[in-house]
């Protein structure tokens, strides 16, 4: 009887297991190394780890040079703007804190 109980739980596994394999091998077919993910520009890569290992300062040291060349002006979702030196520093922000800012320009404030 329990032989019976086990492989009919494994046959409704079965279909299950095949669908959720099929979907998340359709969502990492584009990315062909998951654990990496691409910023701009698009040679630029961070690993996630990096972020988990050494925590938010990943932002400020493993920024990318391009991102530290422009004066920014960032919006807050409650409306409120603010100049950051560059990306990277916005980012960090985001990091450190529950506020979250978005790049609005290039410019300042």
């Amino acid at each position: 009887m329990d032989f019976q109980i086990s492989s009919h739980i494994h046959f409704c596994y079965l279909p299950v297991s095949l669908a959720l394999s099929t979907s998340a091998h359709y969502v990492n077919s584009s990315l062909p190394k998951p654990w990496r993910y691409l910023y701009y520009p698009k040679k630029t890569v961070f690993r996630k780890a990096d972020l988990i290992d050494f925590g938010c300062v990943t932002f400020v040291h493993k920024c990318p040079s391009v991102y530290k060349r422009f004066v920014i002006c960032a919006r807050h979702y409650d409306g409120h703007y603010r100049t950051f030196n560059n990306y990277c520093e916005m980012e960090y922000e985001n990091c450190n804190s529950w506020r979250q800012w978005a790049m609005i320009k290039q410019v300042r404030c």
